[in-house]
């Protein structure tokens, strides 16, 4: 697994990557860098969604997968900052698919639900995959 380091601001709101091989992802890192007050509030219903899609040998979508990693599970009320360095509550479930289904490549979009970034506003996300 390697290391893959995703920047979402405001001209950035979503992140593409594919391969040959499954998927797995495992959340380290999250930070949210923000020069408004009340970050606790707005992070709280915000979602990152990651969507990963098997595509077959005819190039038709044999199979998509939506799973939202909620930020709330990250911090409460008395977290200090919103730096998380250590993400353990965050479960990417690799995708089952049926048997002799022949998948020709898999693709994984993220992006953020429920937070609108601001112009300085960025958001960080380092995951191995």
């Amino acid at each position: 697994m390697r290391p893959i380091h995703i920047v979402f601001d405001r001209g950035q709101g979503e992140a593409r990557f594919s391969g040959a091989a499954m998927p797995r992802l495992e959340f380290r890192q999250a930070l949210f860098r923000s020069p408004l007050p009340g970050w606790q509030r707005r992070l709280y219903p915000a979602t990152l969604l990651v969507t990963t899609t098997a595509i077959g040998d005819d190039g038709r979508k044999l199979m998509v997968d939506n799973q939202s990693m909620r930020f709330s599970l990250l911090y409460n009320s008395t977290w200090p900052d919103p730096v998380f360095l250590h993400i353990r509550a965050w479960h990417y479930k690799p995708v089952e698919l049926r048997k002799g289904l022949r998948v020709a490549e898999w693709t994984v979009e993220m992006r953020l639900r429920d937070l609108r970034l601001g112009p300085e506003e960025v958001m960080e996300i380092m995951v191995l995959g």
